[in-house]
């Protein structure tokens, strides 16, 4: 699978959790990176030019993880080299909980790995569910876009098959992902 440059809509939680951190950081809303998967976390840690001090007063379990940590082993390069791979938040939060670093360090190790030609240690979606159905949406979803087809193609879709637009988009995609024709070509261009 190809990275995007769109977010459909996806499961990711998590980003969501690095936007409210980010924002909290900065005082200021992040831009949302060009493919998509890069979360707020990012933007707020390349903003941030230091990590804040430890409270040494305070107890450990009190101190909410720092969430410029990793952030020497991050570099966009490497990160795009991740999600170029094909590879999910869920997979680099795995990465994370397999090296038991920071969610950015495992993303900077991951694509430095890739980077040097060198395996990495878990597949690209690998840590997906595809028992849910959330995820399985947002891959049926993906492969429609990467496809090449647009919103008016799904607008086309579900009047010829009398759905609501984003039912025809997973459904296409769903039958795209099966190897099955579509009644209508993609009206764009289909991803690298």
């Amino acid at each position: 699978m190809t990275a995007r440059a769109r977010n459909i809509g996806t499961h990711r939680s998590a980003a969501a959790i690095g936007v409210v951190a980010a924002t909290l950081l900065t005082g200021t809303a992040c831009a949302s990176a060009a493919d998509g998967r890069q979360t707020a976390e990012v933007a707020a840690a390349e903003a941030t030019p230091s990590a804040p001090a430890h409270d040494a007063t305070q107890p450990d379990d009190l101190v909410a993880e720092d969430p410029l940590a990793g952030l020497e082993e991050y570099a966009q390069d490497r990160a795009d080299a991740l999600w170029a791979a094909g590879y999910y938040l869920e997979d680099a939060f795995a990465l994370a909980e397999l090296w038991d670093v920071p969610l950015l360090e495992a993303k900077g190790r991951a694509g430095q790995l890739l980077l040097d030609g060198k395996p990495v240690p878990i597949a690209p979606g690998a840590s997906l569910d595809l028992t849910d159905p959330d995820t399985l949406a947002m891959l049926d979803l993906e492969a429609y876009w990467d496809a090449g087809y647009t919103g008016d193609d799904g607008a086309a879709l579900a009047a010829l098959w009398n759905v609501d637009v984003n039912g025809a988009k997973v459904t296409a995609g769903r039958m795209l992902r099966d190897g099955q024709p579509l009644p209508i070509g993609p009206s764009g261009t289909p991803a690298p």
